[in-house]
């Protein structure tokens, strides 16, 4: 089976971006990779519709966006062997050891994650990742109730589970994150975890005294009402995923909502803040 490969040229901290893997990931597109100048998308060539990707791209361009990108006919790759011999462990704050099965454990850490490598978003090497990771290490787990929306490898659930949460809801809308944060949860043998398939509408009905949205600027601003109607007061909002050129608007939706900003960290140009309840 052929692959299409599309090589995107996009200036990095161009804000339409974080939502082009989303966009093409609706158009058939299965693996992404971040490049210094862009991204590459995948897609088995049978299910490629030109036509649909021009539109994604004009969109762009009617938002002012500027990009560039090639089309390459490529022969099918075992993907996750390709992905599984650039994975190395990542070290969280000095505590935190991320690793997947083909790499030994080091109890020097007093908390060890175990991440399968596949295509999913989070693994700790990405800076929005790794910051809401550190910033979790600072709160207080303890009996708390916690939602994890757009989960990727459910790294973020997983931990939650082992800082103290008791219960655990973690949602995507990506199948192969789903299916991946499943059975990262059987990997690290943590309870009370529940994987779910959807988008905001998942959140219907559910409560948290913690919630964590590592996802991009675009559905967090406008996801954040039904992200408040979640949590209980004086819960705590992590939200990730866009750069700090970004977080003034973050921080003004969420004001006017009745949060209110506690701190956030920066780390090439990436943000993470949090905010209370």
């Amino acid at each position: 089976m052929e692959y299409l490969l599309l090589e995107i040229t996009i200036d990095p901290l161009d804000p339409f971006r974080d939502l082009l893997s989303y966009q093409l990931a609706e158009k058939g597109f299965d693996m992404f990779e971040e490049t210094g100048t862009g991204l590459k998308a995948y897609a088995p060539l049978r299910s490629y519709d030109p036509v649909q990707v021009k539109e994604v791209f004009s969109d762009c361009e009617q938002l002012g966006c500027r990009i560039n990108y090639r089309e390459e006919n490529i022969p099918w790759k075992n993907w996750n062997e390709e992905w599984e011999k650039n994975f190395q462990p990542e070290i969280i704050a000095d505590r935190i050891y991320v690793r997947a099965a083909f790499h030994p454990p080091n109890p020097g850490f007093p908390i060890e994650i175990l991440i399968q490598p596949r295509m999913a978003f989070g693994t700790g090497h990405h800076p929005t990742t790794a910051q809401v990771m550190e910033m979790m290490l600072g709160m207080d787990f303890n009996g708390k109730k916690v939602i994890d929306m757009g989960c990727g490898t459910g790294i973020l659930a997983i931990l939650a589970v082992k800082r103290g949460a008791i219960s655990v809801i973690a949602i995507d809308n990506d199948a192969n994150a789903v299916e991946n944060s499943r059975d990262n949860v059987l990997k690290n043998d943590v309870a009370n975890v529940i994987v779910l398939a959807g988008e905001a509408a998942a959140l219907k009905d559910k409560q948290c005294d913690i919630f964590i949205a590592n996802i991009n600027r675009n559905i967090i601003l406008t996801d954040l009402p039904l992200y408040k109607a979640c949590m209980h007061a004086g819960g705590e909002l992590i939200t990730s995923g866009y750069y700090i050129q970004d977080l003034p608007m973050i921080q003004k939706k969420a004001q006017e909502l009745g949060f209110e900003y506690k701190d956030h960290t920066v780390d090439k140009e990436w943000c993470c803040a949090r905010f209370t309840l």
